[in-house]
């Protein structure tokens, strides 16, 4: 049995939308939400993470949060993630990394096909979000950072996925 998406497509557009708009003590607020609700989660963000340049740990957390605020405004309960769990996960993920640079996939804007996701919503926005060509603030990924980003945050939407209660 395939199991659906908590996030789909159009609560992932209102929630970065939504953030966007939020004032930052408001965001500082809900941050600090994530470490409390999903506190190994934080951590293994925080720890995979802070070795990238600031630019790129800027966007990396900034779009960690509006992930986990999708999942959040999706009204699902989670159970709290241990860390084998995610270290699992984190390892799995690599295999995905490495199965989109065989097929060609690079450090450009491209679409996930919905079935190497399990929530594939989430990882497309990612994908944009790292992707996205901004004049107003352009931030500079080297493909390191992007594939390394791209890996920690699929992490985070494989494990919020399979954390949700189910009763």
């Amino acid at each position: 049995m395939i199991e659906q998406p908590l996030v789909d497509g159009q609560l992932m557009e209102e929630t970065w939308r939504a953030v966007g708009a939020m004032p930052d003590a408001e965001i500082r607020r809900r941050q600090g939400l994530c470490g409390k609700e999903q506190e190994e989660l934080t951590g293994f963000v925080l720890a995979y993470t802070s070795d990238l340049p600031p630019e790129a740990l800027g966007v990396a957390l900034y779009t960690h949060f509006v992930v986990i605020e999708a999942f959040r405004r999706s009204r699902a309960q989670f159970r709290k993630l241990k860390p084998t769990r995610i270290e699992n996960t984190w390892k799995d993920n690599f295999g995905f990394i490495n199965e989109l640079k065989a097929a060609g996939y690079s450090r450009a804007p491209f679409e996930l096909k919905s079935e190497l996701a399990s929530e594939p919503a989430v990882v497309q926005y990612v994908i944009d979000a790292l992707t996205e060509d901004n004049e107003d603030d352009p931030v500079n990924l080297s493909d390191d950072d992007f594939w390394r980003i791209l890996q920690v945050l699929k992490t985070v939407a494989d494990c919020m996925h399979s954390a949700q209660r189910t009763r």
